[in-house]
């Protein structure tokens, strides 16, 4: 399969993966005029609490979600690094294996007012294009203000989704305390937390 020209990506724990986050790569993916849109299940995230299911069941779930969607692909290079999954490095991997590929990767506003955090965020800045979407109860990014957290006008984009009310945690509590998930993953997904007993436990929330 020949490499695309143009991608848009969007990393993140995945824990679980729903129907919120196939809604934004899907109008993101439009917004870029990419060919492809990638999700990758990060390993060990850098910048938040470890996640409540393990890599792989998150990358099973990942997959079973992208099941069906024509374009959109799961990489696993983040899954399978060891140690903390940092935006730099990943960058690095991508380039080195995809030479020529435009990648665009996506950002709620939330991760996007955080990026001086981020490891060697100065570095992400200067190399990367960025999609910069809104998320459901967090203030929408303007022009001015994304410029003053250091994203280059030239390389970003800010694009206002459309997507379910949906949050990872949510489900995660409905979950544990035994309440129903329909339509907030997709059916493959919820098969997979229940065979495999995910965010039962208190301590998996």
């Amino acid at each position: 399969m020949s490499a695309p020209r143009c991608v848009a990506v969007l990393g993140g724990t995945f824990d679980p993966v729903h129907a919120g986050h196939l809604a934004i790569l899907e109008q993101v993916r439009r917004s870029v005029d990419a060919e492809e849109a990638w999700l990758l299940p990060t390993n060990l995230p850098g910048h938040r609490r470890p996640a409540g299911a393990s890599v792989d069941d998150r990358v099973a779930m990942v997959r079973a979600a992208a099941e069906g969607h024509a374009g959109v692909r799961v990489v696993d290079v983040e899954a399978r690094r060891p140690g903390p999954s940092y935006t730099v490095d990943t960058l690095d991997e991508l380039e080195r294996a995809f030479p020529g590929v435009q990648f665009w990767l996506v950002l709620g506003a939330d991760a996007a007012r955080d990026i001086a955090t981020w490891h060697r965020a100065a570095e992400v800045l200067a190399r990367a294009r960025f999609v910069l979407v809104n998320r459901a109860g967090v203030p929408p990014l303007g022009e001015e203000e994304a410029q003053a957290l250091g994203f280059d006008p030239g390389r970003t984009r800010l694009v206002d989704v459309d997507s379910p009310p949906v949050s990872a945690t949510d489900i995660r509590r409905r979950v544990a305390a035994g309440e129903p998930i329909e339509g907030m993953v997709a059916a493959p997904v919820a098969r997979i937390i229940a065979e495999r007993g995910l965010y039962r436990n208190r301590d998996q929330r």
